[in-house]
């Protein structure tokens, strides 16, 4: 049985037997006759009615008289299919028949039909590849011209799948652009210049034996300074290393090859690997951990991600009991999709914040990953995703 009918059995509605029909019908006109305002007549005339059969009227009220006997039956359906859908609509909300789904029941769809979908993709070509747009904020500028950027790059990986193959990356930055008006006019004010210098302080890094994070008590670093550009540059590529932890390959303990395709083995493996201190500082929580981790093997470029795998990770997914769905949307390049939702805390280590992924419905692909804190925004464009024959631009 395939989830999308498990799905239709969990939340089917019984119909109710014709005793029960017949009983809610007659309370129903009950009431819509109680509630109805004293109807009119035009004077001379007499109430419309079948021989053997009594007005229908609240106490104190007059019938209803109306000429032309050929407008009862139209009337009379009218009236009915009124009564009908305004008491579906006061039950349901939606006048559809069914309940409303909870924001939890729903992601849980998404995620399972995603599964469905993911698993049934094509695995054919030479290469597998995988092409975003990543954007971050940052807040750049000398002391008295501060402002914020949206800091915007493209790339592609070719991952050979013949034995022996070489990969191929590229990458470009397409140029920041101010976040807002303002700091649009405060980089104006600035002289709109073409390439701004930043500097961070990184984060110490751990003392032996602990864990680190970004509060760590370890040495201290060297403030970083690089220069941002505000307009694109000439892109460049390069061919692939193939290992473990390296630019575009998965992080160091998770083996791709490895993990389970069944969703409960593959729960037990990233919660392994997260504990392990997989993720970059702690994270705290198992549903925090299984996010983190998912986003990884759904919306990351770490190398070919067999289709039964990235199915079983939404079907993990789908199990977190603080997924919710927000319905249809729009990314950031028009496209729409189902989009999912996990609100990040701050005593989970991963900082307080709203943690998005977009699926596109028909294929179950990834769309859209993002983040989105109290001063910070990231974001990644999934382009394309998964197998071709297509050769990198260089070979």
């Amino acid at each position: 049985m395939d989830e999308m009918t498990l799905i239709e059995q969990v939340f089917a509605e019984p119909k109710p037997d014709a005793e029960v029909a017949a009983a809610g019908r007659a309370r129903l006109l009950e009431a819509a006759g109680a509630a109805e305002p004293p109807p009119l007549r035009r004077p001379g005339t007499r109430a419309l009615r079948r021989p053997g059969t009594r007005a229908l009227r609240r106490p104190g009220t007059r019938a209803l008289r109306m000429r032309g006997a050929g407008l009862l039956p139209v009337a009379a359906a009218g009236t009915a299919v009124a009564l009908t859908a305004g008491a579906l609509a006061m039950v349901t909300g939606d006048g559809s028949g069914r309940a409303p789904v909870p924001p939890e029941f729903q992601a849980r769809r998404v995620l399972l039909a995603a599964a469905t979908k993911s698993a049934a993709a094509s695995a054919k070509g030479r290469y597998y590849t995988f092409a975003t747009e990543r954007g971050r904020t940052e807040t750049i500028g000398r002391p008295d011209h501060r402002f914020k950027v949206m800091r915007r790059s493209v790339s592609q990986d070719w991952y050979a799948l013949a034995p022996g193959g070489t990969g191929w990356s590229t990458w470009q930055d397409v140029g920041a652009r101010p976040l807002t008006p303002a700091d649009d006019a405060a980089w104006r004010a600035a002289g709109s210049p073409a390439q701004v210098p930043v500097c961070s302080t990184p984060s110490r890094g751990p003392r032996p034996g602990r864990i680190g994070g970004p509060e760590a008590d370890g040495p201290k670093k060297p403030d970083v300074c690089e220069l941002i550009s505000m307009r694109p540059v000439p892109g460049r590529g390069w061919p692939m290393v193939s290992e473990p932890g390296a630019w575009r390959q998965a992080p160091r303990g998770l083996d791709i090859p490895r993990l389970s395709h069944d969703p409960a083995t593959l729960r037990g493996q990233l919660l392994a690997w997260t504990r392990a201190d997989g993720l970059m500082g702690p994270v705290e929580g198992d549903s925090a951990q299984l996010w983190a981790a998912a986003m990884y093997i759904i919306a990351s470029s770490i190398g070919p991600v067999p289709a039964g795998l990235r199915a079983a990770t939404y079907r993990v997914l789908a199990d977190l009991p603080d997924v919710r769905s927000l319905g249809t949307v729009t990314d950031r390049r028009g496209r729409r999709g189902e989009a999912l939702t996990r609100i990040g805390r701050e005593s989970e280590g991963v900082g307080p914040g709203t943690n998005r992924l977009v699926i596109d419905p028909r294929t179950g692909a990834p769309l859209e990953s993002s983040s989105t804190g109290k001063d910070s925004e990231d974001y990644d464009l999934i382009l394309t995703c998964g197998y071709t024959d297509e050769a990198p631009p260089s070979r």
